[in-house]
């Protein structure tokens, strides 16, 4: 027992010894691409700029496809520093009012968004974790569910909670697009996505996000959904 109880914190060590050098790596690559990212977007925005009146338009075309690009290659840039980020964190735990949490992160959205889809808040139970690390979870959660109801004959988000045994669990529901259940494994991998993105933009990381965000708090994330059925999305937390 001794011998296997060595073996064991060897190979733990050594898990986590390697997935700080993953986090450190991740960083770092995604910290090197923004400088030749940025010279890429901003001398194509001045050929844009000066040159538009010289360019034909499949030259303009090209240029805007080049920006476009760009800018999207920066937000998924962006998102995976946002992902390794969270491997280094610092777990500072308190008594969290998720109402209070959910209501300010809803009225964010209205004033970034302006009209939002009909929303259902239903009372939460009070959690105990970090409350700058779970108000990701609900700006991502939500985010999602605003873009993939939004081509809803009528658009709709419920959100709520209830006690589980030892745990309290969150949900964020809506009307929308839904998902494939036979894809499920790709739901909340880093940069997989079930949807096109002339669909639907986005980069692929805000589930990762929220898996990883509640992982770290001991708590579980999955979901249910059926293509234009709508789509669920779960997560726990210790009470």
């Amino acid at each position: 027992n001794a011998l296997l109880e060595k073996r064991v914190e060897e190979r733990t060590e050594q898990l986590v010894a390697a997935n700080k050098e993953l986090e450190a790596f991740s960083y770092s690559v995604s910290h090197d691409l923004r400088a030749p990212l940025r010279a890429v977007d901003g001398f194509s925005r001045i050929l844009q700029e000066d040159y538009d009146d010289k360019l034909d338009a499949e030259g303009r075309r090209v240029l805007n496809v080049i920006r476009n690009s760009s800018q999207e290659m920066g937000r998924l840039i962006d998102d995976l520093l946002a992902f390794s980020r969270l491997g280094r964190a610092e777990m500072s735990l308190a008594d969290v009012d998720m109402n209070a949490l959910v209501r300010s992160v809803v009225d964010e959205m209205r004033r970034e968004i302006g009209t939002l889809p009909q929303l259902d808040l239903r009372p939460l139970p009070r959690a105990r974790g970090n409350s700058s690390l779970l108000r990701q979870v609900w700006i991502n959660l939500l985010s999602n569910a605003v873009k993939f109801s939004a081509k809803a004959e009528q658009p709709h988000i419920e959100v709520g909670g209830y006690p589980e045994g030892s745990a309290q669990v969150y949900y964020v529901k809506d009307n929308g697009a839904g998902f494939d259940m036979k894809y499920y494994d790709k739901l909340f991998g880093v940069f997989q996505r079930l949807h096109r993105n002339d669909e639907y933009p986005g980069t692929g990381v805000g589930l990762a996000i929220v898996q990883r965000v509640v992982s770290k708090h001991g708590g579980k994330v999955w979901a249910q959904g059926a293509v234009k059925q709508g789509a669920t999305f779960f997560f726990t937390l210790p009470g």
